[in-house]
Order: C-alpha cells, then structure tokens, then sequence
C-alpha cells in the first residue's frame, strides 16, 4: 500500500489480528492489544519470553512500533464506549482458538 511504510515509521499505522481490530472499535480507538494465543499466530511473537521478537520483526522488516501491546487472555482490556447504552461494558477476555 503506497505510503504505508512511513505511517508506520511514523506510528501512524497499527497491526493486529481480528481481536485487535475488535477491540480497537469496541474501545473507539483507545486500546491496542491481543492476547498470547492470537499473537502466536503472527508469526512475531517469541513463546518462549512471551513478548514480540524483535530478531523475527528484523527478519520480516516490521516495524515494532505498530505491534498491539500483549496481555493476559482474561483480564479488563478496556470498556465499549457507547456501543448498545450510555453505560460503558468491560471487555474482559480474548482468546484464540
């Protein structure tokens, strides 16, 4: 995509699976994170340290800067922000398959 690389230099530019993208609206924009199970699936994360690899995103040639943050499969990620009420809802777990 033309222009991609350097939104992503910039940090104007995010990667994620479909949980990320879910919850990237799900919050309106305000938290960027997967979990261990769908961040294993990119290819870029280390099982072993359970963090993002940076030798892989060399390889690759992926910036890290556009990575989600990685979290606990069940925990309070964020609330939906005026999704089905005026009340915000938690949204308390991800999980891959």
């Amino acid at each position: 995509v033309s222009g991609a690389r350097e939104k992503a230099e910039k940090g104007e530019l995010c990667f994620g699976t479909i949980d990320t993208w879910l919850l990237w609206n799900l919050t309106k924009g305000q938290i960027h994170a997967t979990d261990v199970s769908n961040a294993s699936r990119t290819m870029l994360f280390n099982i072993q340290t359970l963090q993002w690899d940076g030798e892989l995103e060399k390889i690759f040639d992926i910036p890290g800067n556009i990575l989600p943050n990685i979290r606990s499969s069940s925990e309070i990620y964020g609330y939906a922000e005026n999704i089905f009420s005026d009340t915000k809802i938690p949204i308390a777990g991800i999980a891959g398959d």
